[in-house]
């Protein structure tokens, strides 16, 4: 089965003033296929949100838009930099050695 053509991105401003987008909101404005954005929010451990009497599960705009960051630039999707300074001191430390 051949790769479907990537969707388009959701015109801007379609969602502007949000705090949170579902699911299918987060793949419209990303231009993502659902799955696709399922393997983002687990690689990036993004928390999602359920709220009361919604069966829907919602992803903070911040979220949606540091997936959006790592699509455009995949290395920001390494450790945390509070992660990488403690790499960085435990390889000058065995260095000193």
């Amino acid at each position: 089965m051949p790769n479907a053509p990537r969707r388009q991105k959701a015109e801007k401003g379609k969602y502007e003033g949000k705090a949170y987008l579902s699911y299918e909101e987060a793949a419209d404005y990303l231009g993502l296929k659902r799955s696709t954005l399922y393997n983002y929010i687990t690689t990036l451990e993004i928390e999602t949100h359920k709220f009361k009497l919604d069966k829907k599960r919602y992803i903070a705009v911040a979220d949606v838009k540091r997936i959006e960051e790592v699509m455009q630039e995949p290395w920001l999707a390494g450790p945390d930099e509070e992660n990488k300074s403690s790499t960085v001191k435990n390889k000058s430390e065995s260095d000193a050695a």
